[in-house]
């Protein structure tokens, strides 16, 4: 019990600060079967109300479609989604188990250490353009 005060003050302590933790930075991960999609993971702090995140282009893939990992049971599968809310100070995450992008038809040319830009559409404002490091199917190398 004495051990919990001091760790639960400290806590409240950051929490008072306003601190909050710096976004993950962008990866797309290559599939571990050629010419299967690729997923991608990045995090956004949404600086101004945007509506609602619409859609994800590249140059370097033919398609990228947002997805979501659901669980049920001991069933997992995904479904796509057409827009998620981006209001202002939210944070966007797209990770590993939840939101993710499928990137379809990569550049060959692509390949583990390089990167990938991104651009990222909202129902208002201009697109958000980011660059993702591409990684090795099965995660960082």
């Amino acid at each position: 019990m004495r051990m919990t005060f001091p760790i639960l003050a400290a806590l409240l302590a950051l929490s008072a600060c306003g601190e909050v933790a710096p976004p993950q930075p962008a990866t797309v991960r290559l599939p571990a079967v050629p010419g299967r999609p690729a997923s991608g993971y990045f995090e956004l702090l949404v600086d101004d109300d945007r509506g609602a995140l619409t859609s994800v282009s590249s140059p370097q893939a033919g398609r990228i479609e947002m997805h979501e990992t659901m669980s049920a049971g001991n069933m997992t599968s995904m479904r796509a989604l057409d827009r998620i809310p981006a209001p202002a100070g939210d944070r966007l995450i797209f990770a590993p188990g939840g939101r993710h992008l499928m990137l379809y038809d990569v550049d060959p040319a692509i390949h583990a250490g390089s990167e990938i830009d991104l651009l990222l559409h909202f129902e208002r404002g201009e697109p958000r353009p980011i660059t993702a490091r591409v990684e090795a199917a099965g995660g960082p190398e």
